[in-house]
């Protein structure tokens, strides 16, 4: 008899979880929620040997002061557990997808017209005080646009993880520990140098790229006020915590347009999905594939398209759980 049929369910979480990481993913949140799994398995039985039904559906059930978002991610965590469960032959109960009006992940896309207005905004501010933290906005959102970039790996960038000279970004601190290089075209290199000149003066290899007042790296939060502040400016409007746009739209809005012009230019996309998986550091390329249902979403008149190469368009409830 192999030896995973022998295995106890919490040895089979060490071996999915031991799996992930060999794949890039950090899992330290999936192990804490796989674990707890587990201890809620072993009160049915103290030796459970897969995902039952009935386990499952206890562990849906949202708990006292838990928000949806959160519940979600624990009851997608299982899912791809039973997932690995039923790959390797051990029958597991998987969780259907299930949606609300409340719950559906919607992604905003900018239009070209939205772009061009709210990178006008970055580039403007009324105040000679804040000279420095214009030139900061007007090359950061422009560079998470076009790299599609995540937040976190734009604001830990270094003075040495960008090549100015050949027009390339090392990405280090990445979600998936995974590094990476990205080539930039002419006229984000033109930006990068000219901000460089303004602002990264007498600074070390080591400093960051994008420098606070104190010289060190940016939060997210701050972040996110400047880009909150930027779309007042450009009057687009914004729906509250939650509903967008978010900073992190500009990289689903970068990948979408990328598809948009490979598809409309008769290119490979079997072939485009590969590159943009490893540009945009995906571990796997499902996460690129789920960009084409947003945007035939977005663009119907590619839809014909995309269906040519694929015959199914996957859920974008994989956009909201690895990217």
């Amino acid at each position: 008899m192999p030896d995973i049929y022998t295995k106890t369910l919490r040895e089979l979480s060490e071996d999915f979880i031991a799996h992930k990481r060999a794949g890039g993913f950090k899992a330290k949140k999936e192990a804490q929620i796989i674990l707890r799994f587990v201890k809620l398995a072993e009160s049915y039985d103290p030796l459970p040997t897969m995902v039952t039904k009935d386990i499952a559906e206890a562990w849906e059930n949202l708990s006292p002061n838990e928000s949806p978002p959160n519940q979600r991610l624990r009851i997608g965590t299982v899912r791809r557990f039973a997932e690995y469960l039923n790959a390797r032959g051990m029958i597991s109960y998987v969780y259907p997808y299930r949606r609300s009006a409340e719950t559906e992940f919607k992604p905003y896309i900018f239009t070209n017209e939205e772009l061009a207005r709210f990178f006008t905004a970055c580039d403007n501010t009324l105040s000679p005080y804040l000279k420095t933290r214009c030139e900061i906005a007007s090359l950061l959102f422009r560079m998470l646009y076009a790299t599609g970039m995540r937040l976190s790996e734009a604001t830990h960038l270094t003075a040495r993880d960008v090549d100015l000279i050949q027009g390339v970004i090392r990405v280090n601190d990445t979600k998936f520990n995974k590094e990476r290089l990205l080539p930039v075209d002419d006229a984000l290199l033109a930006r990068m140098k000219r901000y460089s000149q303004n602002v990264l003066t007498f600074v070390g290899q080591d400093s960051p790229f994008f420098p606070n007042p104190q010289k060190e790296f940016y939060s997210s939060g701050n972040i996110y006020s400047l880009f909150r502040d930027r779309l007042w400016a450009a009057r687009i409007s914004h729906g509250g915590k939650g509903a967008g746009p978010r900073v992190h739209d500009l990289r689903h809005t970068f990948a979408v347009h990328c598809l948009r012009r490979a598809v409309r230019n008769g290119e490979d996309l079997s072939v485009m999905l590969k590159y943009l998986s490893v540009y945009m550091g995906h571990c796997d390329i499902s996460s690129t594939q789920a960009y084409l249902r947003l945007t035939a979403d977005m663009y119907p008149d590619i839809v014909c398209l995309t269906e040519h190469n694929f015959d199914v368009l996957p859920d974008l409830e994989v956009l909201h759980e690895a990217n």
